[in-house]
């Protein structure tokens, strides 16, 4: 089996690649069965929550690289190449890797009905074992309470804040989900950010009632950004008994020193020394989160914001770090997503607006997205991302160039720039090659 046989396969599987997960923990327990339990050979963190939660499992990643571990990375969706998924040491999964791994378990998979994210997860996981990894971090896909990355006893599970997502899933109210993302605390100890108060109260429900000692921001842990610029911000950390100021940390969203907070929490519980912590927060990088890149003459911002959260704390990152500079938006949106309550926080901190169509078959399409804006804001069409890159090069050109609504989208726009190549999450170019 070739990795294009083999990528072709897990994308036709059920669920696919953009319809959306099946939540249960029957397919993967007997996948990881048949593997051998692979989960069981190293040590597990798991990374939940509603936005953040991608940011915050890198971060600790290179925490505990920096400490000399060999660590396993399980992330999603993907940015660029299916690759990014799976990553050990920080290098993506290998073509041959994927097309054997999966090859091994094609027939159980058909025979379990697995969905192409179980498949994956189980990909992982024994791929993990099979190089010895001594961690394996791993971000919850959806909700948490029945998502396949909830196997094995975790050393420690990690919270990022709770926001409204996913309600056809995960339940109407903030309570309703974040009682779903509590439930992968089990086992170790448990980190949270800070919460609003339906859900701070459901978080510690859980860990009381599974008997898991919870660190939250806000209560035993404390955050303090105290200097800022274009490449790195400098935060001041602290919990029950220790305190780390002048941390550097590079991903400059206005809100990653609160997932800094968790990652750096949940290292220590794992045993990170301060040395390490600091050596491997100073050089993570999350791609597609509030990431400013230089472009020709202009600065392009890529975030992945795809819910109304995500939309608000892109609007005032924006705010904060380019303050009235024009600013044009290329903005795209899943069909299941809120598009208008992105739009509502964004549409404002824009001088030119140009909606587009990712290549995801879920986008919304152009004409969809302009319905929802009032009338009287001004807006351009584009069918694809190239057409929407394309437009932003004309008249009138702002200084700023941001990219938001999707990671589908950005994922396309990165392909345009890179090609097929993995997105490293460490050492990062700081330019982007588009004819823009």
């Amino acid at each position: 089996m070739t990795y294009a046989e083999a990528l072709a396969r897990l994308l036709a599987l059920r669920g696919g690649e953009h319809a959306g997960m099946r939540p249960g923990l029957e397919r993967i327990e007997t996948l990881l069965q048949a593997l051998g339990n692979p989960e069981c050979r190293y040590t597990l963190a798991q990374v939940g929550g509603t936005n953040g939660k991608g940011s915050v499992a890198a971060m600790l990643s290179s925490m505990l690289r920096a400490d000399g571990r060999r660590v396993g990375l399980y992330t999603s969706p993907h940015l660029v190449s299916f690759r990014e998924r799976i990553r050990v040491d920080g290098e993506a999964i290998s073509e041959d890797d994927v097309a054997d791994g999966f090859d091994a378990i094609a027939t159980l998979v058909a025979r379990v009905d697995a969905t192409m994210f179980e498949a994956t997860t189980a990909l992982a996981l024994d791929h993990f074992a099979r190089e010895a990894v001594d961690i394996a971090v791993l971000e919850v896909g959806l909700g948490g309470r029945l998502d396949a990355t909830t196997v094995g006893a975790p050393a420690v599970t990690a919270v990022t804040r709770v926001d409204l997502d996913h309600q056809e899933v995960l339940g109407a109210t903030l309570a309703a989900i974040a009682a779903e993302k509590a439930a992968i605390i089990r086992s170790g100890v448990a980190i949270a950010s800070a919460q609003a108060p339906e859900a701070a109260q459901v978080l510690c429900a859980r860990a009381e009632a599974v008997g898991v000692p919870l660190l939250m921001e806000g209560r035993e842990l404390s955050v303090r950004v105290h200097a800022r610029d274009r490449s790195e911000q400098l935060i001041d950390c602290a919990g029950p008994g220790w305190r780390l100021e002048g941390l550097r940390l590079p991903l400059l969203g206005l809100y990653q020193p609160s997932n800094a907070l968790v990652a750096l929490a949940a290292a220590r519980a794992l045993g990170v020394p301060d040395s390490a912590a600091r050596e491997g927060l100073a050089r993570a990088r999350w791609p597609g989160r509030f990431e400013i890149l230089r472009a020709r003459d202009r600065t392009v911002v890529l975030d992945g914001a795809h819910n109304p959260a995500g939309a608000q704390a892109l609007a005032a990152s924006l705010a904060e770090w380019f303050g009235d500079t024009p600013v044009t938006l290329v903005f795209g949106a899943l069909r299941d997503k809120d598009a208008p309550g992105m739009l509502v926080a964004l549409a404002p901190r824009a001088q030119r607006i140009i909606l587009t169509a990712s290549s995801s078959p879920r986008a919304a399409t152009p004409a969809a997205l302009r319905a929802v804006l009032p009338a009287a804001t001004a807006a351009e069409l584009a069918d694809s991302a190239a057409d929407a890159l394309a437009l932003a090069a004309r008249e009138p050109r702002t200084p700023i160039l941001c990219i938001a609504g999707s990671l589908s989208l950005l994922g396309d726009v990165l392909r345009i720039a890179t090609g097929d190549k993995p997105c490293p999450v460490e050492k990062a170019a700081d330019s982007i090659d588009l004819l823009i």
